[in-house]
């Protein structure tokens, strides 16, 4: 609800900016012309950038289930999911997978709508977010 009259307002702040009337003389040292707008080529989607990026993503998801079986080993409590679907490997197996292959999927809807760039962000943030999580998984120590 917040975020909804959040963009209401930014919405009425720029159309009011836009009926007023800005028109100033033109000198010379202004451009006349807008900046060109620099949009990513398209590419195919397997090329050699993604195929890097979802290596990365699929060794993030493989390195978060051993961190997860690390501290769970530990006798530490899974938060995100329960202890009984990360202790049924193959489940959580699956799950992990099921992750990597949505990230990829969400990817390749991006490239063939157009957006390319977002399409690479994808897969970076899974892979910061998912790397941090890893680091974390093998930080922990047993349950006090």
């Amino acid at each position: 609800m917040v975020l909804m009259l959040a963009v209401l307002a930014m919405g009425a702040k720029s159309a009011a900016a836009a009926k007023k009337d800005h028109t100033k003389p033109h000198t010379s040292f202004q451009a006349t012309s807008p900046a060109p707008h620099i949009v990513e080529e398209p590419h195919r989607f397997f090329d050699r950038t993604n195929v890097v990026l979802f290596t990365a993503v699929a060794a993030v998801r493989a390195l978060d289930f051993t961190s997860t079986e690390h501290f769970r080993k530990l006798g530490d409590n899974e938060v995100l999911l329960t202890n009984s679907i990360v202790d049924n490997k193959p489940l959580f197996a699956g799950i992990e997978v099921g992750g990597a292959a949505l990230s990829i999927g969400v990817a390749y809807w991006l490239h063939r709508t157009g957006h390319h760039s977002l399409e690479r962000w994808v897969s970076a943030v899974h892979i910061g977010v998912g790397a941090v999580g890893d680091i974390h998984n093998y930080s922990l120590g047993p349950p006090h």
